[in-house]
C-alpha cells in the first residue's frame, strides 16, 4: 500500500521548485540594491539608516507569523502541536 503523504510531499516540493524557478525568471532588482551602493557616500549612510529603522520591524512581523499565529492555534483540541507545523510549513512555503 502507498503512503498518502508520499503525494502531498512530492506535489508541495514541485510546486516550491516552480516558484522559485518562477521568481528567478521574472525577479528583477533595481541598481540600488547592488552592494557597490552600499559604499561610504550619502546613499549608502542612508541605506543603513533603513536598515536600522527597519529589520527591527521586519524581525518582529516574522516572531508574529511563525511563533504567535502557531500557537494561537495550539488550543484547538483536534490538531494541538500540529497546529504549530502547519504555521512553520506554511510560512517557510510562503517565505
Amino acid at each position: 500500500m502507498k503512503n498518502p503523504h508520499r503525494a502531498f510531499e512530492t506535489i508541495f516540493l514541485i510546486s516550491e521548485i516552480v516558484i522559485i524557478i518562477l521568481y528567478l525568471c521574472f525577479t528583477e532588482y533595481s541598481d540600488g540594491v547592488h552592494p557597490s551602493a552600499f559604499s561610504t557616500n550619502a546613499a549608502g549612510l542612508n541605506a543603513a539608516n533603513k536598515v536600522q529603522t527597519f529589520y527591527p520591524i521586519f524581525q518582529d512581523v516574522h516572531v508574529m507569523i511563525f511563533i504567535g499565529f502557531g500557537f494561537l492555534m495550539v488550543f484547538l483540541k483536534t490538531h494541538s502541536w500540529t497546529s504549530v507545523g502547519f504555521n512553520f510549513l506554511i510560512a517557510a512555503y510562503v517565505l
